[in-house]
């Protein structure tokens, strides 16, 4: 480890459409759990905008650049109080549109990962990601990007075991199949010992149900869970 500090996973429901709300939120967010001393924040997948689109003319109007209206204040934040956070929001480059995460950090945009596995969800707008897999070596150790679909498949883990991630920021809309999701997950992460931190929302959008049981993961055991239907934030203590 590089320094001992507090995570927060953050669950959270975004309100579908409302991209200046939603922002106002993580923002109060933000500040309530800086105040209390934590140094990394993870929020879900597509967090600014929500989550279900039917096409490309649909999204358009929230998808932002990386370094667009979202990373402006977020950005500002994390070098106001000098924390990272990593949110999921709806990339625009060029022709292209994006399910992508942004890591910030005290001195700006660490990295932009582009979800790689697209869900059926995505199809209908997103382009698959061409950034790759991505860890980026920070003051709080080494951290990796991932969203929702891409633990479903093994290259993700791979990648992240191969690189020594030390703390995974996974961005999630996960669905609700009725069912305890976290057996699964640490189906999926096998081999993986280090650290994942799994924000998902919760909740229903447009009749798709989320599943919510956002989880922190450490060591191959599951150390700390959120509720199915509700806020919530985990807070980790990391390092010695």
């Amino acid at each position: 480890w590089c320094m001992a500090f507090l995570s927060a996973t953050i669950q959270f429901k975004p309100a579908w459409g409302e991209a200046d709300f939603n922002l106002g939120r993580i923002l109060a967010a933000m500040e309530n759990l800086s105040t209390r001393g934590v140094k990394l924040l993870v929020f879900p997948e597509m967090c600014i905008s929500g989550y279900i689109f039917k096409n490309r003319a649909e999204i358009e109007p929230f998808c932002e650049a990386k370094d667009g209206f979202s990373f402006k204040r977020i950005a500002d934040f994390c070098h106001r109080h000098n924390v990272y956070a990593v949110y999921g929001f709806a990339e625009r480059a060029g022709d292209f549109f994006f399910n992508s995460q942004n890591l910030m950090g005290p001195e700006g945009l660490l990295a932009t990962y582009r979800k790689t596995h697209l869900y059926e969800a995505d199809r209908s707008w997103a382009t698959p990601g061409d950034t790759g897999f991505l860890a980026v070596d920070t003051e709080l150790g080494r951290l990796g990007l991932g969203i929702c679909m891409d633990l479903n498949f093994d290259d993700f883990v791979d990648y992240h075991i191969e690189h020594k991630t030390q703390v995974l920021c996974f961005s999630a809309c996960w669905l609700d199949e009725g069912f305890p999701v976290a057996t699964y997950w640490l189906d999926r992460l096998w081999g993986y010992e280090q650290t994942i931190l799994m924000a998902n929302s919760f909740g229903e959008e447009r009749g798709t149900q989320f599943r919510g049981e956002s989880a922190v993961i450490s060591g191959g055991h599951l150390i700390a869970r959120a509720p199915v239907g509700a806020e919530d934030v985990l807070i980790i203590r990391h390092g010695v």
